[in-house]
């Protein structure tokens, strides 16, 4: 099929039809290392396409030498574009050009875009900038906005696993001026003190409700409409310093249909940057406004923001992490429950210790003398020591099994994020584990000591503390809703 589209291209046969084909045809890999073949053959009369008189023959052959990659082809393509005189067209050169090392045009790029910016904008300009500053942001990424929004009244929806909705709200409502409500997996709440909202460390991220109410629609540019019509400009530029354009990005929320959410999510984009004045572009790459849209069901849509350009310092720290790693929040929020178990100054212990997040949390939570973490991943060992190090604490990191772990003194607190089955040989594993925590406990835990213990194998959990009356169940907090995970507190019966 290749052969034959092509060889009708040479003879100059439906020029239109048959690039537009060959385009279709060449996204697929496979394909396209058949096209090579014929490309290397008649790399001239594919250049050569490029100064024929129809512009959709221009325009396909634009994106099949793109798609060839040649480094060669870069100076053609840029000599093209500074002499193509149809404006549709420009965009379509500066995206094949983004697959190049085009460094050294780099001043040019700059120079064509500070013209069309003191232009009137047309749709095709419009695109042509769009391009444009996708190369230039690639070479060298913007520089961020400054966020100022602290000092103003904000209604923010923050984010928190489901079932501790009541947790948070009461840690932001001990904030002078804020108050709000719970609701299905986070806490409206409105504030005049956003800089200490923030700081609360049991939410996992938070999003401004700039509009609080229904839209009815699930449509993208009714969407786009509405937020516009009800101030998402002025809303977003009274809380950062410089008024220059913001990138943003689309992300929509509680649709499962996979086609109509990213038809939602494309409609709206190209709604908001084509009506916004220039000052929103669409910009993945580089966001720092994300329009968030959560459908309710049929009903229509809630819009939130995310502005990333608001600082969050909470963790920091968390820098090195593996893929059982806790999430830094989950944490802060079984410390939270711990808390008023929790001894000052205490020798702490975390036999299953990761990189050490749960040990970092509890340094948060209340003071401590000392902190020991074990595990036997040496490259969990390396994260939890340079993770500490970010946090500006000292934990004693060892490489070790627990089994083989000796101490000169006991410890007032065991503390650990239970490791789950499937991330181990087998249930058996599992189950050692749970048993040398316990026998291992015994020795190590002072009288009186606490262990908190994170699980997500409640049975076995269960099981082993029937066979061990030397701890007392203290406390048993259902960690997620649907009670697969849960935060035991025990105590040594010892004293």
């Amino acid at each position: 099929m290749i052969k034959k589209l092509c060889a009708e291209i040479y003879e100059g046969k439906n020029l239109r039809e048959n690039m537009i084909q060959l385009n279709q045809m060449v996204k697929s890999e496979a394909v396209l290392d058949d096209f090579l073949d014929e490309y290397y053959e008649h790399e001239s009369c594919f250049t050569g396409l490029l100064d024929n008189d129809d512009a959709k023959v221009r325009k396909n052959a634009v994106k099949l030498l793109g798609r060839v990659g040649d480094p060669v082809l870069l100076d053609i393509l840029f000599q093209h574009y500074e002499a193509e005189e149809t404006q549709f067209l420009k965009s379509d050169y500066l995206a094949a050009m983004a697959g190049f090392e085009y460094m050294r045009y780099l001043p040019g790029l700059k120079e064509r875009w500070e013209i069309l910016e003191g232009q009137e904008r047309t749709k095709h300009s419009a695109e042509e900038i769009k391009q444009l500053q996708k190369l230039i942001w690639k070479a060298e990424p913007p520089k961020r906005h400054s966020f100022c929004g602290d000092e103003m009244e904000n209604r923010l929806l923050l984010i928190v696993p489901r079932g501790h909705e009541e947790t948070v709200l009461k840690q932001a409502e001990s904030i002078p001026e804020t108050h709000g409500r719970v609701m299905t997996g986070g806490c409206l709440v409105t504030t005049k003190n956003l800089e200490k909202v923030r700081q609360i460390r049991t939410f996992q991220a938070v999003l401004f409700d700039f509009y609080p109410a229904l839209i009815p629609s699930l449509d993208g540019e009714t969407i786009g409409k509405k937020i516009l019509k009800e101030g998402l400009l002025p809303y977003i530029r009274e809380r950062h310093a410089e008024k220059r354009p913001f990138m943003f990005r689309v992300d929509v929320k509680g649709m499962k249909d996979i086609a109509k959410k990213n038809q939602l999510a494309k409609a709206l984009s190209k709604y908001l940057e084509e009506n916004s004045g220039g000052m929103l572009i669409n910009e993945p790459s580089f966001y720092e406004v994300e329009i968030r849209v959560i459908a309710a069901g049929t009903k229509g849509s809630r819009v939130f923001l995310k502005l990333t350009c608001m600082p969050d310092k909470r963790f920091l720290y968390r820098k090195y992490i593996t893929s059982t790693s806790m999430h830094p929040a989950k944490a802060a929020l079984i410390m939270h429950y711990a808390e008023p178990y929790l001894k000052p100054e205490a020798n702490i212990l975390d036999p299953f210790c990761g990189t050490g997040t749960l040990l970092i949390e509890r340094a948060a939570a209340v003071s401590f003398k000392s902190m020991y973490g074990l595990d036997i991943s040496e490259q969990a060992v390396q994260a939890a020591w340079e993770n500490s190090r970010r946090a500006g604490m000292t934990i004693h990191v060892v490489h070790r099994n627990f089994n083989d772990f000796k101490h000169e003194y006991k410890f007032d607190e065991i503390l650990t994020d239970m490791p789950r089955t499937e991330n181990l040989r087998g249930k058996d594993s599992a189950a050692y584990l749970y048993e040398l925590l316990f026998t291992r406990g015994r020795e190590l835990l002072a009288p009186q000591g606490i262990m908190a213990v994170y699980s997500e194998d409640g049975k076995l959990m269960e099981r082993k503390l029937a066979e061990n009356s030397w701890l007392q169940r203290v406390q048993r907090i259902p960690v997620a809703k649907d009670h697969t995970s849960w935060l035991y507190i025990l105590q040594n019966k010892d004293k």
